[in-house]
């Protein structure tokens, strides 16, 4: 199958995921993997509605298979960690966690999950630490898309107003963004 009608094929499957269609989204991403049987992601999903649906073998399988096509997709490792801590194995999600985290260590999620872990195993040191860094992550992001925003009602404000109201609401504007910010 064509890898841009699998990606077609892949959002789609996604927003049923996002819209909490859980039915919808498995038969999606089976459908997915009988075209295409090779799509990490789509074993990653599967494997994340199989544990949210209380089929945890299941799940265990999709994820394993999802880490065997592609060991460097995140998600699945997180995955897997979140089905380990769910059956209270918290040295195998910490693992899980780990590896998620040094594949993608931008992600506030999955520093929230170590903190979980580390918690679970009275590593309160280590545990404050990914909270930290999960804050930090997300005031970092925060940040980003408010200098974004701010970006784009200056130019939306410039082709309004001209020269003088750009500054004017600029500046209430940065005031306004920064109040948010610090606030």
């Amino acid at each position: 199958m064509e890898q841009e009608l699998v990606q077609e094929l892949i959002a789609k499957a996604d927003q049923l995921y996002v819209d909490g269609d859980l039915a919808a989204a498995r038969a999606a991403y089976e459908e997915i993997l009988a075209a295409a049987p090779g799509t990490a992601w789509a074993y990653s999903r599967l494997g994340a509605i199989s544990a949210q649906m209380g089929d945890t073998q299941a799940a265990e399988q999709s994820l394993l298979q999802a880490i065997e096509l592609d060991p460097k997709l995140p998600q699945a490792h997180s995955n897997l960690g979140n089905l380990y801590y769910s059956q209270g194995e918290f040295e195998r999600a910490l693992d899980k966690y780990k590896a998620a985290v040094a594949l993608n260590p931008d992600s506030p999620v999955f520093h929230e999950n170590l903190h979980a872990a580390y918690k679970k195993l009275g590593k309160l040191s280590e545990a404050v630490n990914a909270l930290k860094q999960a804050h930090r992550l997300n005031r970092d992001s925060a940040k980003t898309e408010a200098k974004e925003r701010l970006t784009a009602m200056r130019a939306s404000v410039k082709r309004r107003t001209g020269c003088f109201g750009t500054a004017l609401i600029t500046l209430l504007l940065t005031a306004v963004v920064l109040a948010a910010i610090f606030y």
